[in-house]
């Protein structure tokens, strides 16, 4: 179990690095990183949820339909081809190994979760 590896202190310091490792690589990617960014460490998965993750051409774009579908192709393309460096970055904040990771965006609400499994 978690917990009887790592304190709860120590399980706190370590989503603090979480959550600035995955805001970094959103601001290399993005060009700027997200408003809010939680990360919660699991036994066997790492959950980070970002919020207000939108470029100003993304925030104007959500103002329709075709602009939201277009956010989300956009953004599922580019996880797609960034998945493996993401992954990086979180196995070694985390020095263990990331098995597969899922993503989802909500781009009503500009805000999206990574999951990310760990061996």
């Amino acid at each position: 179990m978690l917990e009887a590896v790592m304190s709860e202190l120590e399980v706190i310091q370590v989503e603090a690095q979480l959550a600035d490792a995955v805001c970094k690589f959103h601001r290399e990617q993005q060009g700027r990183g997200p408003e809010s960014i939680q990360a919660r460490l699991l036994p066997d998965m790492a959950i980070v949820r970002t919020g207000g993750i939108f470029t100003p051409t993304e925030k104007t774009l959500c103002g329709s339909d075709e602009g939201r579908k277009l956010i989300q192709s956009a953004r599922r393309e580019q996880r797609a081809l960034t998945r493996r460096e993401a992954e990086h970055r979180v196995s070694r904040v985390l020095s263990r190994p990331v098995l597969r990771s899922y993503y989802d965006l909500d781009v009503r609400l500009g805000e999206q979760v990574e999951v990310y499994i760990l061996g």
